[in-house]
């Protein structure tokens, strides 16, 4: 894919083998010496971050003085830019199931974005920087170009034009904001009611139109776009003075949205079906097997010497003498005490190694207030702070404490993969006991 920020190919990692997405920067970006510095130095910091939510960002390289390539690891996916040309070419919408499932899992992994960088913001947040990987997983790309951004010191406009960035209205320059992920998450949402990409001249100024436009489709029916969930959208597209300010702020609101309606379905199988059924038009990326490790490896170095000792015949010692310095009887027990030892620390080595196992994934929960109640798919495993050990595929994580509303959370696992899941959980208000009123006699003079 080729957009303002440059060219993306699929490529193998020369030092490890491994498939990369190399994305070669457009010239007139390596040539801007501010943003290669920004871009160097958050590449650097995000390098080491790996999360299911994300595709891991690995380096920065210069393969020639005017020429800049980051290098990221490969994702197992579908863009969701091609999947909404898709969509637009098939004339079909997603599914309303699709919509709700796609962003239930956008919204917390922006959100939780938003609050381990507090200082920063994504920036990039679009369809074009979007996967969706088999089964039904929500993947962000390309998390470290915020900062850079800023420094290209863009209008709103361009920063649409040029980079297909969602910003909020602005009097100055644009810079990457939590305000402007919650803006570009609504424009995501946007466009899967519609089933395609907002043009170049549609954003901003046909926001309203679009949104007036816009339908829910279930299944063969099509219905207009509910109040609540039309509300949502104007407030993430800065339509209204309360916008949200924050992609936490969306979440809270969408999670309400849903609330209000039952036919808002939270399952993943739509997307899945919706992904799968453009298999045709967007196919998946064919990632090099590895190749697979010998049988047998031959025995070398220490190794072979050791099995060389064994082929030798036993040395026989004559019964008389000493071992060690010691009698024949306590030299038995000391090499018997010795073989124990030699066992234990045989099977603590081999023993199993304590976490998930092939197809198996970790989950980790946290929330504020601590000590909520975790239920995963109807059974519960336990409070916050926790780590649960799940099959991987689609579960259902509810979260509750005390009188606060419970949040449930459709979430995908990974085998060998650990997923951090954050829930804030607001605290109900209680509704004041009714004033009683008693009526005072007037004593009359």
């Amino acid at each position: 894919m080729t957009d303002g920020l440059g060219r993306r190919i699929a490529a193998t990692d020369p030092a490890t083998g491994e498939p990369v997405e190399h994305l070669e920067l457009a010239t007139e970006l390596v040539l801007h010496t501010a943003f290669a510095t920004a871009l160097a130095e958050r590449v650097t910091r995000l390098s080491a971050v790996r999360h299911a939510s994300y595709v891991q960002v690995r380096r920065v390289d210069r393969p020639e003085i005017d020429r800049l390539v980051v290098v990221s690891s490969a994702t197992p996916g579908r863009r969701l830019s091609d999947l909404l040309d898709a969509s637009e070419s098939a004339g079909v919408r997603p599914d309303i199931e699709a919509v709700v499932a796609l962003m239930r899992q956008l919204l917390p992994a922006a959100a939780l974005f938003s609050r381990n960088k507090r200082q920063q913001a994504l920036g990039t947040l679009g369809p074009e920087r979007l996967f969706v990987v088999p089964p039904a997983r929500v993947v962000i790309a390309e998390a470290a170009f915020g900062t850079a951004i800023d420094q290209l010191q863009l209008s709103r406009a361009d920063a649409w034009q040029r980079y297909q960035l969602a910003m909020p209205p602005s009097d100055g320059p644009v810079t990457s904001t939590a305000r402007g992920d919650a803006t570009a998450l609504g424009v995501v949402a946007l466009s899967m009611l519609l089933g395609r990409r907002l043009t170049a001249a549609e954003f901003p100024e046909a926001l309203p139109a679009l949104l007036a436009s816009a339908r829910e489709r279930h299944g063969a029916e099509d219905h207009p776009l509910s109040s609540v969930f039309a509300r949502w959208l104007r407030r993430a597209l800065q339509l209204d003075e309360d916008g949200f300010d924050s992609p936490q702020a969306a979440q809270i609101a969408f999670e309400e949205v849903l609330a209000s309606n039952r036919r808002y379905v939270t399952g993943t199988d739509a997307l899945e079906a919706w992904a799968d059924s453009h298999t045709a038009t967007v196919p998946l990326p064919a990632f090099a097997q590895p190749v697979a490790a010998p049988a047998s490896s031959p025995v070398v170095g220490d190794a072979a010497a050791a099995s060389a000792v064994e082929a030798e015949e036993p040395i026989e010692l004559p019964a008389a003498s000493r071992f060690l310095g010691m009698r024949p009887k306590w030299a038995a027990i000391v090499i018997g005490v010795l073989l124990l030892q030699a066992s234990v620390i045989g099977w603590y080595w081999s023993r199993p190694a304590p976490g998930p196992v092939d197809g198996e994934g970790e989950l980790v929960v946290t929330s504020r207030p601590a000590a909520a109640k975790v239920i995963v798919d109807g059974s519960e495993r336990g409070e916050t702070p926790l780590t649960v050990t799940l099959s991987a595929g689609p579960h259902v994580v509810e979260v509750r404490a005390g009188t606060s509303e419970p949040r449930v959370i459709p979430l995908v696992i990974r085998a060998n993969v650990q997923t951090a899941q954050y829930v804030e959980l607001q605290e109900a208000v209680p509704v004041p006991p009714p004033v009683e009123r008693r009526r005072v006699p007037v004593k009359r003079r």
